[in-house]
């Protein structure tokens, strides 16, 4: 047998190691369904990367930095610039090894397609009907996507991304599904590029008791696009999952976490003891 053949090995001696373990997750879900404030559960030190303008929902959070990726003029690309600008720069940081966050939030992929078509509108001068992107620009526009998100969950830190959903007719069995609100035939890629889809939603509380808020991990009908790696054929937890962030207990991905690989095991990860720029002993 080849070298390469060689290094194959039984998947029952493969075991994921807690302190290793990176979360790469697309929170999807309505406006207010809790999607940034559930994205911040991720364990350590975190960076949000505001492009919805919605920081403002976590404010006074420990532990979480933002920079905001905002452009007044809506037609300018300044903003998607920015955005590759600090994606250089989170990678020059990492391979130095100066990089001080665990965590990093892209919040949200809806607005980043819309920053990155205002930089393929620069390709091309050809404009659709008042001055809307024309059919040359769809394509780079959702190339230029693609790879930034790509780029971001290949670091060795937690991503989350969070993003709105759309209703789209499936035309070959019939109903309706539900899909990321982006660009074209990149709706159907999403999915294929994160460890963990989830859908977020909101229900009124009985008898008074205030908005409660949840996850659902795995897919069934119109929904079938969300799905858990951690949640191996849904041993260790069952749907919905509730999101209650006034008990101080774990919750969200810290809940998540414990879940899987063991009681407190989000606590070691987030309680870990620092130096140098953030990065463990």
């Amino acid at each position: 047998m080849g070298k390469i053949l060689e290094t194959a090995q039984p998947a029952e001696e493969l075991e994921l190691d807690p302190e290793k373990y990176k979360i790469k997750a697309f929170l999807a879900g309505r406006s207010g369904s809790g999607k940034t404030q559930s994205a911040i559960t991720l364990p350590g030190r975190k960076l949000l990367l505001d492009h919805d303008n919605r920081s403002e929902t976590v404010a006074g959070t420990p532990n979480l930095e933002i920079i905001k990726i905002l452009e007044p003029e809506p037609r300018s690309p300044r903003a998607w610039q920015k955005a590759e600008a600090i994606l250089t720069e989170i990678n020059t940081a990492i391979t130095k090894k100066t990089f001080p966050y665990d965590a990093i939030i892209p919040d949200g992929l809806t607005m980043m397609g819309r920053h990155s078509m205002n930089w393929s509108l620069l390709l091309d001068p050809g404009r659709g009907l008042g001055g809307a992107p024309a059919r040359q620009h769809y394509l780079p526009q959702m190339d230029t996507l693609s790879k930034y998100v790509l780029r971001m969950l290949a670091l060795p830190v937690h991503v989350c991304i969070t993003g709105h959903m759309e209703l789209f007719e499936d035309e070959e069995m019939g109903g309706h599904k539900l899909y990321p609100k982006i660009t074209g035939k990149l709706r159907s890629e999403v999915e294929n590029w994160f460890n963990e889809c989830y859908f977020c939603y909101r229900r009124k509380g009985e008898k008074g008791e205030g908005t409660r808020y949840y996850w659902m991990t795995a897919g069934s009908g119109r929904e079938e696009f969300f799905k858990s790696s951690m949640n191996s054929l849904g041993r260790f937890w069952n749907d919905p999952i509730p999101l209650d962030f006034s008990k101080g207990k774990p919750v969200g991905f810290q809940d998540l976490l414990e879940r899987r690989f063991g009681k407190r095991a989000s606590e070691k990860r987030t309680n870990t003891k620092k130096e140098g720029g953030g990065r463990e002993k």
